[in-house]
């Protein structure tokens, strides 16, 4: 099915939401834990805290948020998930201004991830319900874009920002999220009302337990299999290797953090004209997840022999050809078992599997990196991951292109 508006515009339109979204977001989150231990003299020990819960709240909003999406529909999420974070910085702000205890800081930061969830859900399953699979993989790059700029501008803005007290700093973020909650509703939501109107009409219903649906689909569960075990090793980016590099290896914090700029430098600069490559090549989404796997292990195993800063680098850029080939064909092959009436639960699931594999994945990196003298050793096991990952995806995604045909509502 395609909805009336048109492709580029619809788009850039989700693009944009993406970044208002991840912008919103990103302005704040680094600063959190400064506001805590500095300025109210809580202890790291006990600030630091908040990260396993925000991880929890990743892990038990998706399925919610799917369930919601498919019964009250795409664009009700998106804003809900938009307005919801303005209306939790508005919180936090009053929070600040009075000196709310830590507990309450923990318990809104939560809630303010679970929104974001919803938001999440909301925008893969609407793209998943107006975009082709032939059109599913720059789709994704372009939101990657969004996102992308979202997190790499926030940071710079909230630093301009913290000059301010706390309390106004999270109003003016608060501000920004109903902005983003606007342009969402005069661009995307228009279109997703249209296609949730659609659905109604002709009585396609989320009737069908979800766990049944995912069963009894033995490729979508192996999908899911492959995504933790990739989202395990994908995660050791920021949390084994930043200790590694500076502890073992010895590099400075500066070029720690040039090595993560070329990440995002990376990103923005090769996602969409890669992608666009590959479409051209007419290169099966199997080959793609499968050339995208193998850079990613290919990346982290060469952490192993690294001995200084530009050896790191150069790892770093073959994962992120990696991250940057199979992030979008993943999204395009899991989208393509959905259907209008479960996309919104099948896209949570998938966003499930990624927060469990991020939450788990770093523990297991800090594991291995307390047992292991062997750098070699040490980053040999944690690519294993993306072998596990590149036999699952061979088994199952079809070696040869099988658009699916969008059902006529």
């Amino acid at each position: 099915m395609q909805i009336l508006t048109p492709v580029s515009k619809r788009k850039f339109s989700l693009t944009a939401a993406w970044a208002f979204n991840q912008l919103a977001y990103a302005i704040v989150y680094p600063f959190i834990p400064l506001y805590l231990s500095n300025e109210r003299g809580i202890p790291y020990t006990t600030v630091s805290l908040i990260f396993p819960l925000l991880g929890l709240a990743v892990i038990l909003a998706p399925i919610p948020c799917g369930w919601m999406t498919d019964k009250w529909g795409r664009n009700l999420m998106m804003q809900t998930g938009q307005y919801g974070r303005g209306l939790i910085f508005f919180i936090m702000a009053a929070m600040v201004y009075f000196n709310a205890p830590f507990w309450a800081f923990a318990v809104i930061l939560m809630l303010n991830t679970a929104v974001g969830v919803a938001f999440q859900v909301g925008a893969d399953a609407y793209l998943a319900d107006t975009s082709t699979e032939a059109e599913r993989p720059m789709y994704y790059s372009w939101i990657r874009m969004g996102f992308n700029f979202g997190w790499a501008a926030g940071p710079m803005l909230g630093a301009f920002f913290a000059r301010t007290p706390f309390w106004l700093f999270f109003i003016i973020t608060a501000l920004l999220s109903a902005a983003g909650g606007l342009f969402t509703h005069f661009t995307c939501c228009k279109d997703a009302a249209q296609y949730t109107r659609s659905i109604k009409k002709n009585k396609i219903t989320p009737d069908e337990p979800v766990l049944k649906t995912i069963f009894q689909n033995k490729r979508f569960l192996l999908l899911l299999a492959g995504t933790c075990l990739l989202m395990c090793l994908a995660s050791q980016l920021y949390s084994t290797m930043s200790i590694y590099s500076t502890t073992r290896i010895g590099i400075s914090k500066t070029a720690l953090g040039s090595i993560y700029s070329l990440n995002g430098f990376l990103v923005m600069a090769l996602q969409i004209p890669l992608v666009a490559l590959l479409k051209r090549c007419k290169l099966p989404l199997a080959a793609q997840l499968l050339l995208g796997v193998l850079l990613y292990g290919t990346g982290f195993a060469a952490l192993g022999f690294s001995s200084g800063a530009w050896m790191i680098a150069c790892a770093v850029a073959v994962l992120t050809l990696g991250e940057i080939i199979d992030q979008p064909a993943l999204f395009t092959t899991v989208s393509n078992e959905t259907t209008p009436a479960n996309a919104g639960r099948l896209m949570a699931s998938y966003s499930l599997s990624r927060g469990v594999g991020y939450a788990i994945g770093p523990w297991i990196g800090a594991q291995l990196m307390a047992h292991l003298s062997s750098n070699i050793l040490l980053w040999s096991m944690l690519s294993s991951f993306a072998l596990m990952a590149a036999m699952i995806f061979l088994i199952a995604v079809p070696h040869r292109p099988q658009i699916r045909q969008e059902a006529e509502l």
